[in-house]
């Protein structure tokens, strides 16, 4: 027999998905009753997936008991991926050394099936997928560890995919073919190289989505 998650939960998971889908923007606020007519539920089950969704860090709490996805600075940008950077490249390039056949094979599936993907929403969940199965293959628990704790982070800088456009996919794309054709071939620096390659470029991503004027093309006279 087939569990019915409660209201709460997937009050939960169709609200996050809407903030990673970009459906939901930073910076718009939310209120409880609005999203519980849109959710066609009470507002009891949205009010704890709201608290549950401030408590994990995608949505910050306002005093006028509304709601909003945070914004988060430059230098908060900045740090983030200088953070994500050392951790993937590191990841990736003990998952070279490391990963199992079986977890190398799945890796390859993974990436091919990310490659296809047209599907956005789905296309994300399977990045997420692929650098979730490196983490797990470089068998250090303590990375792992650390890249959990900055899971909500990684969740939201991935957004940025949404506003790059078919450039960033197709960078995305590359970016994961490499890194899963250094890790077959066990070669730690160049799996190294690709991840930190990889967080770079998705950072720049996030910058366009975040300050979209300053990459724009320069008018001429």
């Amino acid at each position: 027999m087939v569990k019915t998650l409660p209201l709460s939960n997937r009050a939960y998971e169709q609200l996050r998905d809407a903030i990673l889908g970009g459906e939901l923007r930073p910076g718009e606020p939310l209120f409880e009753i609005h999203l519980a007519k849109s959710l066609g539920m009470s507002r009891t089950p949205v009010r704890e997936a709201l608290q549950s969704l401030v408590s994990d860090g995608y949505l910050d709490e306002l005093p006028d008991r509304g709601y909003v996805i945070p914004r988060r600075s430059l230098d908060d940008l900045r740090e983030f991926f200088e953070l994500r950077e050392v951790l993937e490249a590191a990841a990736s390039r003990y998952a070279a050394l490391r990963a199992r056949p079986e977890e190398i094979a799945e890796l390859q599936v993974v990436c091919d099936q990310y490659e296809g993907e047209q599907d956005l929403a789905r296309w994300q969940q399977l990045g997420a997928q692929f650098h979730a199965l490196i983490t797990r293959a470089c068998r250090n628990e303590r990375l792992a560890n650390l890249m959990d704790s900055l899971t909500t982070q990684i969740d939201l800088s991935r957004r940025s995919v949404i506003y790059g456009g078919p450039a960033w996919r197709e960078t995305a794309v590359q970016d994961h073919r490499a890194i899963c054709a250094a890790i077959k071939a066990r070669d730690e620096a160049a799996a190294h190289k690709a991840a930190a390659d990889h967080v770079r470029h998705s950072y720049q991503a996030t910058l366009r989505g975040q300050e979209p004027e300053a990459f724009a093309p320069k008018k001429t006279a």
